[in-house]
């Protein structure tokens, strides 16, 4: 609830006082938190390196290829294969790899069964960054695995074979 309430305060002040910043990547002109709309759900951006305005940040979303929802660029993500035979791919589902069929989904409940699940995350210019996933960390060890934030790149681990991307 604080937290919630000292983003909308900062925002505010951004609105009111903020200064723009020059985007290194893209040439626009962004301050360092906006309101952006994606799929009808409003959400405030912070923007942290000024690579990219809020614009492009953006049009780099994607939606998830089970609940339609929007994955912002930092989200964790999964990479699930449809189970089922008659199973049909969405016309904005991102396809991460061919075959076997691997579809770019978000960590929410609704999409993701535990946390096991998150494989990478959505990075710019809209691409999977393939980290190691909690599930394939526990296979690989005979200890306990402890992720304390499943939506921190920082406390990914890279996936070693990154070269298909």
């Amino acid at each position: 609830m604080f937290k919630r309430w000292w983003i909308k305060t900062r925002f505010l002040f951004c609105k009111l006082f903020g200064r723009y910043y020059i985007a290194t990547q893209c040439g626009h002109k962004t301050k360092s938190m906006a309101k952006v709309n994606i799929l009808g759900v409003e959400y405030i951006l912070m923007v942290y390196r000024f690579e990219y305005c809020s614009d492009c940040l953006v049009k780099m979303s994607i939606r998830c290829a089970w609940c339609g929802k929007s994955i912002l660029v930092g989200s964790p993500i999964t990479l699930n294969t449809p189970i089922r035979k008659n199973f049909k791919v969405p016309d904005y589902a991102v396809v991460y790899k061919e075959n076997p069929l691997q579809l770019v989904g978000c960590l929410r409940w609704e999409c993701a069964d535990t946390g096991l699940d998150r494989a990478g995350f959505w990075v710019v210019p809209g691409k999977v960054h393939r980290v190691v996933s909690p599930l394939e960390m526990l296979m690989a060890t005979e200890d306990v695995v402890i992720v304390n934030d499943l939506a921190d790149p920082d406390q990914a681990i890279p996936y070693p074979n990154n070269n298909h991307l």
